[in-house]
């Protein structure tokens, strides 16, 4: 069973990247988690890294970390299950150095025998260090976390185990196991939640993209999913561009020139041979379309190759089409931002 780990990137009010890593063992996972978000970046914003399950939504505001502090909204039961997993030594640095009140929290969750022990530990302690501390108290949350979230963490799991068991070698798929897809959704353009999910084949997370990406959300809001690659970063806004189908409609809905130009700009940065992939099972008018929007070289390669390709895997012709999604909203980015230097490049290399 593996472990999702989500990682945001916020600046002052909210989380404007994302990136996900799996790993084998929620021990692993731990590890990352407590390196990464002891980091310091250079400016203003920070990683922010933590477990999360498959398919539950998170909130892309500004992640607020559970703190000691935080103990005192917690029902007892809780907090007795927590005390309960601790050994000893741990409880006795985390309560020495606690406040009052949550001292006077945990020790009314234990029976009085216990209670009295550690207040006559916590009497005779040696001082100790601030590593100590800090290291006891992360153990502390570690513990609290995985409480809390065992039984959802759990069931979440279940569905992807028992597909994966009941699955036969003829139908497994050539690549990777691990398709991964970032549901975004927010208003207007700006996401306020991220879900992650994951797939056993390709083919099943690009149903899932397209049937998610093909919804009408109520207006002024928006759901989009994308496939995703472990530790690449992805904006949280709409991107402009979503399925490779509305590339043939850019021109018309962005303007004859304006759409065109930036059509184009994106496109001849890629080789043949991903043009090739990308166009690989579109039908003759699609790829028509497509074509004349390539430089005149590189369209010669396409179709000197096309009828004598063989056909890959559909992933293959996914993640080249979602190469040239990105290529584009990035090129609509510059454009958006640059207008009439971008414009009058074009025109003179025209």
């Amino acid at each position: 069973m593996q472990t999702i780990v989500l990682i945001t990137r916020e600046n002052s009010e909210r989380a404007t990247h994302v990136s996900v890593f799996l790993f084998g063992s929620d021990s692993e996972a731990k590890h990352f988690c407590h390196f990464v978000n002891r980091l310091s970046l250079a400016g203003e914003d920070k990683l922010v890294v933590r477990r999360i399950i498959a398919s539950a939504e998170y909130s892309l505001g500004k992640y607020q970390p559970f703190s000691f502090d935080d103990f005192l909204e917690i029902d007892n039961r809780t907090i007795q299950r927590v005390l309960r997993e601790l050994d000893h030594e741990i409880k006795t640095i985390v309560l020495k150095t606690s406040k009052k009140e949550i001292k006077e929290l945990f020790l009314r969750n234990m029976s009085k025998r216990m209670a009295s022990m550690l207040e006559e530990d916590m009497d005779n302690m040696d001082p100790v260090t601030e590593s100590d501390i800090e290291n006891a108290r992360q153990i502390f949350l570690d513990v609290y976390e995985d409480v809390s979230r065992e039984n959802r963490f759990d069931e979440a799991w279940a569905r992807y185990r028992n597909k994966k068991e009941n699955k036969t070698k003829d139908q497994e798929d050539s690549g990777d196991k691990n398709h991964i897809v970032l549901v975004f959704c927010g208003d207007e353009t700006v996401a306020d939640c991220v879900s992650v999910y994951l797939f056993d084949k390709y083919e099943n997370a690009d149903g899932f993209c397209n049937y998610l990406n093909a919804l009408e959300p109520d207006k002024g809001s928006f759901v989009y999913a994308r496939h995703a690659e472990q530790m690449i970063e992805y904006e949280t806004t709409k991107p402009l561009l979503i399925s490779f189908d509305q590339i043939f409609e850019y021109s018309r809905i962005h303007g004859k020139f304006d759409g065109a130009l930036i059509i184009r700009e994106a496109l001849k940065k890629f080789s043949s041979k991903t043009i090739l992939e990308a166009v690989k099972g579109l039908n003759k008018r699609s790829r028509m379309l497509f074509m004349q929007s390539l430089p005149v070289k590189t369209a010669d390669e396409v179709n000197e190759h096309i009828d004598y390709t063989d056909y890959s895997f559909l992933s293959d012709s996914r993640k080249a089409q979602q190469k040239i999604i990105n290529a584009v909203n990035r090129t609509y980015s510059d454009y958006k931002n640059n207008r009439g230097k971008f414009k009058s490049t074009y025109i003179l290399k025209a």
